[in-house]
């Protein structure tokens, strides 16, 4: 049986690197337990990568080291990779231009409607949107 979808964005995945004093560290760290017990299928966008790195680049407090220990985890945390069409960048340029946030967030919500599932996010800017897509914020994972 396949594992039920779950798309997040990198204002959830970027939790799992860094400290827990930051806000929804545990909600965060169990969607990835979901996926290494098989529970969920965490889908992203390859720009999901980029923006985790840039935001570990930017963390001054982490190491070159643990910079590049992080990395080397995130690649093998077995995520499903959604590789996008002219298409999906027409949808996401739209949804985007509709909700006034960029390219970059929405198309992590045209992921969630192309492969009917919801989207986890922190990003506050998600939460006040109407994405045509579930859209569960972080600090509510824990009580879906």
């Amino acid at each position: 049986m396949a594992r039920p979808p779950l798309v997040i964005d990198a204002s959830v995945g970027v939790k799992w690197f860094i400290s827990r004093s930051e806000p929804n560290v545990p909600q965060s760290r169990s969607i990835l337990k979901a996926q290494a017990d098989g529970e969920i299928d965490i889908v992203v966008p390859d720009l999901f990568f980029h923006e985790i790195s840039n935001t570990l680049v930017h963390k001054r407090d982490i190491s070159l080291p643990l910079l590049n220990e992080s990395l080397d985890l995130l690649f093998d945390l077995g995520l499903s990779v959604f590789h996008p069409d002219q298409e999906f960048f027409r949808t996401s340029a739209q949804l985007a231009r509709k909700n006034n946030i960029t390219e970059y967030d929405a198309c992590y919500a045209v992921i969630a409607i192309h492969i009917d599932c919801p989207l986890v996010t922190a990003n506050p800017r998600h939460q006040k949107t109407e994405l045509g897509c579930r859209v569960i914020p972080i600090e509510n994972w824990g009580s879906r």
